[in-house]
C-alpha cells in the first residue's frame, strides 16, 4: 500500500507540472502560460509576441527542430513542462531567473539547456536551445 501511495504522489507531481502540447493553442500549467507553435502561417499569429519567452529548437547550422520534451526550471525544480512537436514554445512565467531544458522524443540525445533572466513582460526574449542534426529528427518546419 506504501508503494502505490508513493507512485501515485510521483505521477500527481509529473502529472502537475506537464501538458501534452496541441500546437498554437495555449495551456497553462502551474499559473504559466505556454504554447508549442512556430510552423506554418501559424508562427504569425500576433498573440504570439505577448509571451515573454521563445525557446527555439534548433540544429547547430539553425535549422528549426521539432518533437522535444520541454522543462522551465526555476530554483532547480521544474514548474512546467511539455512534449511540443514544433520548434517553438513560448512561455509567461513570472518575473525571475530560469533554466530551460530540451531533450529530444525519439533520439538518443542527452538533455540540452539554456539559463536565462525574465521581467516577466517587455520584449520577447529569444533563446535558442541547439542540438546535432540527426537523421530520425524533422527538421525545417
Amino acid at each position: 500500500m506504501r508503494f502505490f501511495l508513493l507512485a501515485a504522489t510521483a505521477g500527481l507531481f509529473v502529472y502537475s507540472t506537464s501538458a501534452f502540447a496541441v500546437q498554437d493553442t495555449p495551456s497553462t500549467v502551474n499559473g504559466v502560460e505556454m504554447v508549442c507553435t512556430g510552423v506554418g502561417s501559424a508562427k504569425d499569429d500576433p498573440r504570439w509576441s505577448a509571451y515573454p519567452v521563445k525557446i527555439v529548437l534548433a540544429t547547430r547550422s539553425g535549422d528549426d527542430l521539432a518533437n522535444a520534451h520541454v522543462s522551465l526550471i526555476r530554483q532547480g525544480r521544474s514548474i512546467a513542462q511539455t512534449d511540443c512537436d514544433a520548434p517553438w514554445v513560448l512561455f509567461k512565467p513570472p518575473a525571475g531567473s530560469y533554466t530551460a531544458t530540451a531533450v529530444l522524443i525519439g533520439g538518443n540525445s542527452r538533455a540540452h539547456s539554456a539559463s536565462f533572466t525574465t521581467t516577466g513582460s517587455g520584449t520577447q526574449k529569444e533563446i535558442t536551445i541547439t542540438f546535432a542534426p540527426s537523421a530520425s529528427q524533422p527538421v525545417g518546419q
